[in-house]
Order: C-alpha cells, then sequence, then structure tokens
C-alpha cells in the first residue's frame, strides 16, 4: 500500500496508523476500534491516490470515518478533544473512589488519552502528612481511608488532605496546567467556587457495584500492597464506597461503575468531552 504523507507547516511524515488510532481513542473509543478505523483512514488515503494530505483534509477524512462507522456522536467527541488546546482555563479532573475500584488505572489511562502528563494520588499526600506530622499529632493519616476509624475518621483524614488537594488545584489553575488527581480523599462537591471558577472542573466518582468482582481486584495488586490485608477489612472498604456514592449522588457528581474498563474509560472520557464541547464554542 503506498504512503501518503502528511503535511503541516510545510514539513511532511508518512501518516502513522499508531498516531491516527491513538487521535480517535481520544474521541472516547476502545483502543483496539480506533486501530481498526485508523487502517479504514489509510485503506480511503490509498484509494484516493494522492501522494500528499494535509492536517485539515486528514481530519476532514477521520470525521467521515468515524461519522460511519461509529455515528455523529463520535465526531463531536472527536471535535471536542481537538479543542482542548483552545480552553481558557486549565482542564481538571477529580477522580474519587474507595480502595481497589481502578481509580489509578483508569486516572492513568485518561491522562494519556487527553495528553496530560500530570496525574496526582492523594495516597501520595496522606504519605507527605506523614512525613510531617507525628501519629500523636495527626493520627488520621497514619492509617489507609478503609480503617482509620470508620466513616468518622475516614472524613477526618480527607478533611487533612482535602488541604493539599485545594492547594494542586490552585497551582493547576495559576499555572494554567491540566491535571488529574485521583484517589480515595477526592471528595464530591468539595471544590472551592473561587478554584472552580479558574479551571475547567469535571469530578467523577470510580465504583465497582459487583461485589465478588471488586473482591477479586485485589488479588492483582502489586507485592508492596497484599491483598490480605485489604480482604481483612473488605466490609469496611464496601461500606466506605456506599458512603461515597451516596455522598456524590447527593452532590450531583456522576458515579462510574467500573466494571469494564474501557467502559468506565469512555464514560469518563465522554464526560470530560461534554464539558470541553461546552466551553469551548
Amino acid at each position: 500500500m503506498p504512503e501518503t504523507i502528511v503535511v503541516h507547516k510545510g514539513h511532511g511524515l508518512p501518516y502513522s496508523k499508531g498516531l491516527m488510532a491513538q487521535a480517535l481513542s481520544a474521541s472516547g473509543l476502545a483502543q483496539g476500534r480506533a486501530f481498526e478505523l485508523a487502517r479504514i483512514v489509510e485503506r480511503r488515503l490509498a484509494e484516493g491516490g494522492a501522494a500528499e494530505i494535509d492536517i485539515p483534509g486528514l481530519r476532514e477524512l477521520a470525521e467521515r470515518v468515524l461519522r460511519e462507522e461509529e455515528g455523529e456522536g463520535a465526531v463531536r467527541r472527536y471535535r471536542d478533544w481537538q479543542r482542548l488546546d483552545h480552553l481558557d482555563r486549565p482542564l481538571v479532573v477529580l477522580l474519587g473512589g474507595t480502595t481497589g475500584v481502578g481509580k489509578s488505572t483508569v486516572a492513568t489511562m485518561l491522562a494519556s488519552r487527553l495528553g496530560i502528563t500530570r496525574v496526582i494520588a492523594t495516597d501520595v499526600i496522606r504519605q507527605v502528612l506523614r512525613a510531617f506530622f507525628s501519629h500523636e499529632f495527626m493520627p488520621s493519616v497514619h492509617q489507609s481511608a478503609f480503617d482509620a476509624g470508620g466513616i468518622d475518621g475516614y472524613t477526618e483524614q480527607a478533611e487533612q488532605v482535602g488541604t493539599g488537594i485545594a492547594a494542586i488545584v490552585e497551582r493547576a489553575a495559576s499555572e494554567g496546567t491540566p491535571v488529574v488527581v485521583e484517589g480515595v480523599h477526592v471528595v464530591a462537591g468539595s471544590l472551592d467556587a473561587e478554584v472552580r471558577s479558574r479551571c475547567v472542573a469535571v469530578e467523577a466518582l470510580l465504583v465497582v457495584e459487583d461485589e465478588e468482582l471488586h473482591r477479586g481486584h485485589f488479588a492483582h495488586r502489586g507485592p508492596g500492597r497484599p491483598a490480605e490485608r485489604y480482604l481483612a477489612g473488605f466490609d469496611q472498604i464496601r461500606a466506605l464506597q456506599e458512603h461515597l456514592s451516596a455522598q456524590a449522588r447527593e452532590m450531583g457528581v456522576p458515579v462510574i461503575d467500573n466494571a469494564n474498563v474501557d467502559e468506565a474509560l469512555a464514560s469518563l472520557m465522554e464526560m470530560v468531552l461534554d464539558k470541553v464541547g461546552t466551553e469551548v464554542s
């Protein structure tokens, strides 16, 4: 199949299925499906017979393929993804959820698709607090969220870690730098209104509704995070999830079931791109 050169600002490179698949996946498509569509784009380029195509022409072709294969909604999300660079305020994604629901995995995948290089886990903030404050002075941060003393203990810990979250979002807003913050300490609706006005904030709570699926997630954690410890506190983890879910729904924050990581990621991507679409007209 002959190569088509993609020309941008006087320079040209051969069409890349990998780069096109990455762009298409940013519209919420699973990676495999995005690569299939990137192959269709490649075939259309070859059928067209042109040796070169510019960026606007390639985007127009990609949109035609998306429209034919996935519908108008996918085209809209693809356009919204391209508008990320035109936001006048930084994108801040806040992803909450209790232990073992896949927050880190989904947050990392989301950041990659959005081109965000800064992903911060709230457990890192808690670790910093532990290093600076003794157990006697700040006992709650020296325990995991699910065994910090029930919902009251968790709430106290979340308030303490929340100070660090607020500082991170404040800095992102001031610097104009997009960021994804994930962790059990992300409390629905807690972002200060003044800071919220200076960023494009997207909040969501990740859950695993199926109890056995949730339990099974702990078998795949790293060697430094023994499953036995989490399974021993599994009832507390589930109780915390119920509390966070009720809190999120009360605050109007979307709750996403991570029964399938591709579907959960697609839902979150759609949320983000819908928000971007309302910000950039």
